[in-house]
């Protein structure tokens, strides 16, 4: 499974959570294009989508 590196702060939206695009749980995670979506959600998705360039850095 991929790992995400998302220690940058652009990852994380303290103003509030929204659903998470994969799991629909609210998160406060950003993907690099501002998708809500969960570190674990989006590597998981990734293992599943190896060709994908959807949420990485």
């Amino acid at each position: 499974m991929p790992l995400l590196d998302w220690r940058d702060a652009k990852h994380f939206d303290a103003s509030r959570d929204l659903p998470c695009v994969l799991c629909r749980r609210p998160t406060p995670m950003r993907s690099h294009d501002r998708e809500p979506v969960h570190k674990v959600c989006a590597e998981a998705w990734l293992s599943q989508h190896p060709e994908s360039r959807r949420f990485h850095n």
